[in-house]
């Protein structure tokens, strides 16, 4: 498993979801995302096995931007059309 997210990501703050299920880390990064400024960069760490799947689905449903990913880890942008 990947230990570290690449270099040149650039984010403001970070969320970890640590061993929950995808479901659960939703649940808890959405409660967390409504104190943050649209258009900030997050890194959100999953070690779910489904996370690859679920965490580019929810991504796309939420209209916050993936921008890349490397299981554990997600960089997103939080609703970027609203910056």
């Amino acid at each position: 498993m990947n230990k570290t997210y690449p270099a040149h990501w650039d984010f403001s703050d970070e969320f970890d979801g640590g061993e929950e299920s995808c479901g659960r880390v939703i649940i808890n990064l959405y409660n967390y995302l409504k104190s943050v400024a649209p258009g900030k960069r997050v890194l959100l760490i999953s070690k779910d096995p489904a996370a690859p799947i679920e965490f580019p689905a929810w991504c796309r449903m939420t209209r916050n931007r993936l921008i890349e990913a490397a299981h554990p880890f997600y960089w997103i942008e939080y609703k970027p059309e609203l910056k």
